[in-house]
């Protein structure tokens, strides 16, 4: 029995040592054949540079006041760095099934409806054609044809069919927006507080869902001047292309117009950069911070804040008194534009489009505000153009003065009627003076302040229309006016011009140039540039919104607008003298008098009655003052306004304001 114990226990005493010596050969092995690859394995680690978007700088009035600039937001965001393999389509319906409980919006372009039968929004084609493209599908492909397909590209076949379409959307605008271990994806952005909170209390079980802190472009008052600040967007992936190598990333915020586009590379600044170091298991072993986030730089503005409130306000009560008018012109008027410039500088000290928007309700009201029949996001000031009517007599004027066909002792006899042309060259009825009334005997500074045609008809006939286009783009009518964002260049009647459109020039077309008729079309800032020249005795600055450049912390001035000379006529300061002595008497002795008479100052002026398509009659009105040492010059156009001396109640408010606000400003 002993000796049958002592095999066994011999036997297992050699299996021991069988396993022993097994473990110890792979022991060997591990750590000293393979000893350095199994160590560089356990310490083996995944290396993800992430950008840190820098604040975008600050839009601001020229007293500081920022009218654009930056508010931290809380973003939820995808970041694939932490996402677990697999998962993201299951984190993607956690994190949606909190959003839509709390009532946030999801970050969703996909052109297709919310639920099935599904259909394309309207208005979206050049995205829809995206998506086929996407997907592969042909152009006819119904809505439900691309579904189906964006179904199987984002493997949402055991996903609820309560969330395929809420995750396809996702799925799809984060494919859009270059959705990457580097580039992590915001599923909403500017989540409330509430929100934010949940989503970090269930942080354990959101791996790869979390809470960001952004900025957001944030206007303490989206109506003073979105027009001009314009607006900023996300960059999608399709224009990373063209950005990646100016130091872009996906995700990044992007000036899409108006200043914000104009200055895009001051604003931006420069990201910075996190590293984060991942081990062979995902798990986060390091973060470093490789460049600190450089915030954009500060674009000052020679627009003040207050003055632009007012401005907004006068233009919007011109229009609504013009609208009240039970009978008579005016009453159809639904739009207007008004530009306030510093005579001295060219510096745009107020400019103003009605109707207005709100730049802070742009993105959710976007469909509503283009669908307007009014067209709110027009540009007006900068991008409409008008007949000038009358006050394009004013440039007539110096014109003559120049060319020397008359001086301040000229006089002509007006009968209401102009009756060089007989009625068979005209072609029918003789152009005349409103309502055909005979002025008499009258000189050029009494032709501006009654405004008779007849007297500019026949000053129009003797120039001629390359003497009167000549002076009037030195003026700087039908020409860019140096703004820093995109302005409409206008047109000067012409031969040339007429006949492109397929029409005949006839001689007595001048005769309608010479009063702001025919084809003449030119903007509102256009109109004001050219009551600052006249102030200014024929020199033209250049027009600009934007007074200096600073960085973040207004340390440093990086670029100062320059006061610059455009044009100008020397040796005609006595023409503009009898020109402006006519422009005094139409606003103390003319039409405009019942507003501007009584000032505590001089103002000088020009008011125009324009013939547009319809029968309608836009009002327009240039003025500047105070003479004789003028601050700052004006330019008003109010659509179907009907009588242009309707607007000196505006002129009369602005002086007003200009002047209240200075004296507040001086202490």
């Amino acid at each position: 029995m002993k000796k049958v114990l002592d095999a066994r226990l011999n036997v297992l005493i050699l299996m021991i040592l069988a396993i022993f010596f097994v473990f110890s050969i792979r022991l060997v092995k591990f750590q000293l054949i393979d000893g350095e690859k199994y160590y560089s394995m356990s310490n083996a680690t995944t290396r993800i540079n992430q950008p840190v978007t820098a604040a975008r700088g600050d839009i601001t009035d020229v007293n500081g006041v920022p009218l654009a600039g930056g508010k931290t937001v809380f973003d939820v965001t995808v970041n694939k760095a932490y996402m677990p393999d697999g998962q993201l389509n299951e984190r993607l319906v956690q994190a949606v099934e909190i959003l839509v409980r709390q009532g946030e919006e999801l970050n969703d372009i996909l052109p297709i409806s919310d639920s099935a039968p599904y259909e394309f929004i309207q208005g979206k084609d050049s995205e829809i054609s995206r998506l086929r493209d996407l997907v592969k599908v042909a152009v006819y492909a119904s809505a439900d044809d691309v579904m189906a397909k964006l179904i199987e590209r984002y493997s949402l076949q055991d996903v609820s069919s309560d969330y395929q379409r809420i995750l396809a959307g996702l799925r799809y605008t984060m494919e859009r927006e270059g959705y990457s271990a580097s580039y992590p994806f915001d599923i909403a952005k500017d989540v409330s507080v509430d929100t934010a909170i949940i989503i970090e209390e269930n942080s354990r079980r959101l791996t790869g869902i979390e809470i960001t802190e952004d900025s957001k472009r944030y206007y303490e008052d989206g109506t003073l001047l979105p027009h001009i600040l314009g607006t900023v967007g996300p960059i999608y992936a399709e224009e990373y292309e063209q950005l990646k190598s100016q130091g872009y990333g996906l995700n990044d915020t992007l000036g899409k117009s108006g200043l914000e586009k104009a200055y895009e590379s001051y604003l931006k600044g420069e990201d910075g950069v996190v590293q984060i170091e991942k081990n062979m298991y995902g798990e986060i072993t390091d973060m470093t911070v490789i460049q600190r986030p450089d915030p954009g730089d500060t674009v000052k503005l020679t627009i003040d804040a207050e003055f632009q409130k007012r401005v907004n306000e006068i233009l919007e009560n011109q229009v609504k008194t013009l609208q009240s008018h039970e009978a008579g012109w005016g009453k159809e008027c639904d739009g207007a534009t008004m530009v306030v410039l510093d005579v001295k500088t060219g510096g745009v000290l107020a400019i103003s489009n009605y109707p207005n928007y709100d730049l802070n309700l742009y993105s959710s009201n976007y469909s509503e505000y283009s669908a307007d029949p009014a067209t709110p996001l027009f540009n007006r000031a900068l991008q409409g153009l008008y007949r000038p009517g009358s006050i394009f007599k004013v440039n007539v004027a110096v014109a003559a003065l120049e060319a020397g066909i008359i001086d301040e002792e000229f006089t002509y006899t007006c009968h209401g009627v102009y009756d060089y042309y007989t009625s068979e060259q005209w072609g029918g009825s003789l152009p005349g003076c409103a309502n055909y009334t005979a002025h008499g005997t009258i000189n050029l500074r009494q032709a501006l302040q009654v405004s008779c045609n007849c007297f500019f008809y026949d000053l129009g006939r003797r120039l001629g229309v390359d003497a009167i286009n000549e002076s009037a783009h030195n003026m700087g009518l039908g020409v860019l006016t140096g703004m820093e964002i995109n302005e409409s260049q206008g047109v000067l009647s012409s031969p040339r011009y007429t006949e492109r459109l397929g029409g005949t020039w006839q001689a007595g077309n001048v005769i309608q140039l010479a009063i702001g008729q025919l084809d003449t079309a030119l903007t509102p800032i256009q109109l004001a540039t050219y009551a600052a020249t006249v102030a200014n005795r024929g020199t033209r600055y250049s027009t600009h919104i934007v007074d200096s450049i600073t960085t973040y912390d207004g340390s440093e001035v990086i670029y100062e607008t320059p006061v610059t000379v455009l044009s100008e006529t020397p040796g005609m300061e006595e023409h503009y003298n009898i020109v402006e002595e006519g422009m005094v008497l139409a606003s103390t002795e003319g039409n405009a008098a019942i507003y501007l008479k009584d000032l505590p100052y001089t103002i000088a002026s020009k008011t125009g009655t324009a013939q547009v398509p319809g029968g309608y009659y836009n009002a327009t009105m240039i003025a500047y003052g105070p003479v004789p040492n003028p601050e700052i010059a004006i330019a008003i156009v109010t659509e179907k306004g009907g009588n242009g001396y309707n607007l000196a109640q505006s002129v009369r408010d602005v002086f007003n304001a200009y002047y209240e606000i200075k004296r507040a400003r001086q202490g």
